[in-house]
């Protein structure tokens, strides 16, 4: 990742948002498609726009079922590609912008020997980190266009903010 894509990674992972432009692509950065994950139901959100469209399917051309505010939590039922969170709102299934989207803490533990680079993967040092090692997960990489890149996960390890690659870990 470039130094706006750590800068990004940072700001989001202390509450704060802003808005930028830019199209330097984050290594390893997830394309924009279609893909279907699976998140555990106590993966929880913030959202962190004032307000939020919750809409009906993962497009901004769908219609509006309301809207959430700054602050508000959700729980994350997966994601319908690196851009859009799938959500239940007011019983029905809905879709919101992971661009406003801020994950809680939680943790997570190495799933088996993994490399753990801070402060990026392109810049960091890689330190091997064992099997079972306790950390915590504080959210996701970025893509090329500013959504979630899966394949990295943005994690805690004693004190020390970096990534290790998601199919390394065991999500809780």
């Amino acid at each position: 990742m470039k130094k706006k894509q750590v800068l990004l990674a940072l700001t989001a992972a202390a509450g704060l948002s802003f808005t930028a432009c830019s199209t330097a692509p984050a290594a390893k950065a997830a394309t924009p498609q279609t893909m279907n994950v699976t998140m555990p139901s106590s993966d929880s959100y913030v959202i962190k726009a004032g307000k939020l469209n919750v809409r009906t399917e993962p497009n901004q051309k769908s219609a509006i079922l309301g809207t959430v505010s700054s602050e508000q939590k959700v729980t994350v039922k997966g994601f319908a590609n690196a851009n859009w969170a799938q959500i239940e709102f007011k019983g029905k299934k809905a879709y919101i912008s992971t661009h406003f989207l801020m994950k809680t803490a939680s943790q997570a533990k190495t799933a088996k020997q993994t490399a753990f680079y801070s402060p990026t993967p392109e810049n960091g040092k890689a330190k091997q980190l064992s099997s079972g090692t306790e950390v915590t997960l504080l959210g996701w990489g970025f893509s090329e266009n500013g959504g979630f890149d899966f394949s990295w996960a943005f994690v805690d390890y004693g004190g020390v903010k970096g990534y290790i690659q998601t199919k390394d870990l065991q999500i809780r």
